[in-house]
């Protein structure tokens, strides 16, 4: 009698499914840059900004991605012209809530240390990943409904399961010294979809025909 090993090849099929998680980790998001709509493509870019003046250059993901699931997000720049004092330059998220890809609503990521925003230090550098510095003040959740200059626990409250559609660099100098940037380029990671390993694929696809081998064999036998 063979049904024994045919529900233990159910058992073994079952827990091969169930019991090995994919290990899923934070990959490079692709995209690309544009300004007003054109293409513009690999950089560096030159944005400038005075008193009446500013300048977006916006980094489209080739994939929408959740806000929870985007782990870092960071610029290379070369402050060529007035620091980043002013409240500016500052990131916008540009948000889809309801997965429809088409954007409806944006948040702000500010550069610079929480209330100030302020970097008197010309020169070439890194942000870092913005995302990973938590400060109260870093975010401004008005434009989704939220406060403003709050930090990333709040953001991930409100806006944690929107989709991302593209990250706009903002320069602008509204009441303050005239700026001139150089973005060498927009960095960004995120966890997409969890898909199986294939390792895990084939030990699922080993499970599976040894439940079909063992019903078989079963079917020979009666």
């Amino acid at each position: 009698m063979r049904r024994p090993s045919s529900l233990l090849g159910l058992v073994l099929a079952l827990a091969l499914v169930f019991g090995f998680a994919p290990m899923v980790f934070a990959v490079a998001i692709s995209g690309t840059y544009t300004t007003g709509g054109d293409t513009t493509g690999t950089g560096p870019w030159t944005m400038t900004s005075t008193d009446l003046t500013f300048s977006i250059l916006r980094f489209v993901f080739d994939t929408p991605i959740k806000f929870q699931d985007l782990t870092s997000l960071g610029a290379a720049y070369d402050a060529v012209l007035g620091g980043i004092g002013g409240g500016a330059p500052r990131f916008a998220l540009v948000t889809d809530a309801n997965g429809d890809n088409v954007a409806d609503g944006s948040f702000l990521l500010h550069w610079g240390p929480a209330g100030s925003f302020t970097d008197s230090t010309l020169g070439s550098g890194n942000t870092g990943n913005l995302l990973a510095l938590t400060d109260n003040g870093r975010y401004d959740l008005g434009g989704v409904g939220g406060s403003a200059y709050t930090d990333r626990a709040a953001a991930l409250a409100l806006a944690g399961g929107y989709f991302v559609l593209r990250a706009s660099l903002v320069l602008d100098s509204f009441g303050g010294a005239d700026k001139t940037f150089v973005i060498d380029g927009i960095s960004a990671e995120g966890i997409p979809a969890a898909i199986p390993e294939p390792a895990t694929i084939l030990l699922l696809g080993s499970g599976l025909a040894w439940l079909g081998g063992a019903a078989w064999r079963g079917h020979r036998q009666r």
